[in-house]
């Protein structure tokens, strides 16, 4: 019920914005065209801006492969698989020479945990209560 309660809304909201007579549907048209021309002139009339952009996207890009070779190392190990390194396409140098500079190694193994021996390094003293009950008396 609460669907067609939703899409009745949407669709209402729909109608309202489409235009009524020829004039409006060409005013609606001329500004999509004159945003979608703008939007496509944008790096002509600011290319410095695009160079940011495109550089922080690379970055992005670098960072995104980075964690997902590491993910993919993680999991190779804990399955068995042998190690990270193959026929994958992760493993191929990135063909842009700006390129991070960081050396192709193997990924990062996580720290392991030794569960064998005991970490317990409390007092005894440590271990008694402190707290004697609700008036207040302690030990």
């Amino acid at each position: 019920m609460m669907f067609l309660i939703r899409a009745a809304f949407w669709l209402t909201i729909i109608v309202l914005l489409l235009p009524t007579d020829e004039d409006q549907r060409n005013k609606v048209y001329g500004t999509a065209e004159a945003t979608v021309r703008d939007l496509a002139t944008f790096c002509d009339r600011n290319p410095d801006t695009c160079t940011t952009g495109r550089d922080a996207f690379q970055v992005l890009v670098h960072k995104a492969e980075f964690g997902a070779r590491m993910l993919m190392g993680f999991i190779s190990e804990q399955t068995g698989g042998g190690t990270a390194s193959g026929d994958s396409a992760w493993d191929e140098p990135a063909s842009d020479e700006s390129a991070s500079t960081e050396p192709a190694s193997a990924p990062i193994a996580p720290a392991s945990w030794d569960n064998g021996a005991s970490q317990d390094t409390l007092n005894p003293e440590d271990r008694e209560a402190a707290w004697g009950g609700p008036d207040g008396a302690g030990t």
